[in-house]
């Protein structure tokens, strides 16, 4: 079965937190904030190096700021430190349990370790953030996580109404044609896959090689052989490539 695709780890516009009553004085939570934001400087430059000590920081200086937990997550896992990563998690989500951008990104974190029926869980608080608008990207990453899980139906009908929102997201799309693929609807699975090609071909080449799959299986052998042909040209010395060489060769010895 060809991997699914995932929403990555998205950094967006921070949220300034005030100080608590009592707790944090305004000047020390401004200081904190703007270690969150140069933290998150350094992580759109790809540089979680120079952004986890700015970061430790500002949770030092405002253990209240939830975007300082947050980006320090994103920098722990950025550098592959996924247990601190996971604890930072934890602290802004104490802060902010709805939030749907930090949950997001934890669920991401969740998925790339297995822990689909977790990720869910967050995914699903996710949805009742009314303030994030890219709904789309989190019905993505909860139909990825469904499908994992082998529940195919709800999977098809999370990443049918991701793409309905989002018409043009290849992602949603990608993944809507595995889960049809798993349900044993080719046919659907195939009208899916072509849509990726027709949208984003360059970055989905598995979408190229899922076609002359699927056509293949629905019997419309040379049309499948074609497509198959297509992606040997396309992308030479890649595994798509050695995929639909298999196929091929599979086709042939099948004569």
């Amino acid at each position: 079965m060809s991997p699914g695709r995932l929403v990555g780890l998205v950094l967006a516009g921070l949220l300034f937190v005030g100080a608590g009553p009592g707790c944090v004085t305004q000047r020390r939570a401004g200081r904190a904030q703007a270690k969150v934001d140069l933290g998150a400087a350094y992580l759109t430059e790809d540089n979680p190096e120079s952004a986890i000590p700015v970061l430790q920081e500002a949770v030092k200086l405002n253990r209240r700021n939830a975007d300082a937990w947050h980006t320090l997550a994103l920098a722990y896992l950025r550098r592959g430190a996924a247990e601190k990563a996971e604890h930072a998690f934890k602290r802004a989500l104490r802060l902010r349990p709805e939030d749907a951008q930090i949950n997001l990104n934890y669920a991401y974190m969740l998925q790339r370790t297995g822990r689909n029926a977790e990720a869910i869980e967050r995914l699903e608080i996710a949805l009742n953030d009314l303030s994030y608008r890219e709904t789309s990207k989190i019905l993505n990453n909860l139909g990825y996580a469904l499908m994992q899980e082998g529940e195919l139906d709800r999977a098809v009908a999370v990443l049918e109404e991701a793409s309905r929102r989002a018409p043009n997201y290849c992602q949603a799309w990608y993944n809507l044609g595995l889960a049809l693929e798993q349900a044993a609807q080719p046919g659907q699975a195939l009208d899916a896959m072509d849509r990726v090609v027709m949208l984003c071909p360059a970055e989905f080449p598995e979408a190229s090689l899922k076609v002359g799959e699927l056509l293949v299986l629905l019997g419309r052998t040379e049309e499948g052989r074609m497509a198959l042909a297509q992606v040997i040209g396309q992308w030479p010395g890649t595994p798509v490539s050695e995929r639909a060489r298999g196929q091929l060769a599979a086709l042939e010895q099948a004569q």
